[in-house]
């Protein structure tokens, strides 16, 4: 039996049995693993900057990520050194959206974060605006399911909260993810403390 509890502002909280995960990339797996990075602040990157572990040392802060693999499962990704250049990318980006989805059931107003792969376990959701998690929620996201981008352009997972100057971020926009699942892989299971919705 599903049942949803209504968490003022910060929170809002639902609980929800598992539910069956989007399949997108054929005989592929949804997890976010690693990432070949396309461009780097809008600029295209050398082979070397594409590699994941590498992502560090290129100073990338924020991770955009595409719903499509290359033929070695690496995820197609837009690096940002700072929070600041990916909002730079993001306002000039939405202008180029189209926002005519349709939708495609329920859930289209807010993202889902939930506790366990593939949509399972216990979730919150979130409409717009930043908020740091709260503790029953810190360290604990490992999927998500983004709202419409009839409602929202993008959702970002920061790894700190704002007080702890945000950290690395991981951001999925909504035209590519909506009605599909990110599972987290171990850098980013149970590890965000803040999440975005713009």
């Amino acid at each position: 039996m599903k049942t949803k509890i209504l968490v003022t502002v910060l929170a809002l909280m639902v609980v929800l049995g598992g539910m069956a995960p989007a399949s997108f990339a054929a005989g592929k797996e949804n997890t976010i693993q690693s990432f070949y990075y396309l461009k780097v602040d809008g600029k295209t990157v050398t082979a070397k900057s594409r590699v994941n572990q590498l992502s560090k040392d290129n100073g990338i802060q924020v991770t955009m990520v595409l719903p499509k693999q290359n033929k070695n499962g690496d995820w197609l990704a837009y690096g940002f050194t700072s929070r600041e250049k990916a909002n730079q990318f993001a306002e000039k980006d939405k202008k180029k959206q189209q926002r005519n989805i349709s939708m495609l059931g329920s859930g289209a107003c807010c993202t889902d974060f939930y506790e366990g792969k593939n949509k399972s376990g216990q979730y919150i959701y979130w409409r717009s605006g930043f908020t740091n998690l709260s503790s029953a929620w810190n360290d604990r996201i490992s999927s998500l399911s983004t709202a419409s981008s009839s409602n929202s352009y993008s959702t970002t997972l920061w790894e700190h909260t704002s007080t702890q100057g945000y950290g690395r971020g991981v951001y999925f926009r909504h035209s590519d993810w909506y009605g599909k699942t990110a599972n987290m892989a171990s850098d980013w299971n149970n590890v965000a403390s803040a999440i975005e919705i713009k």
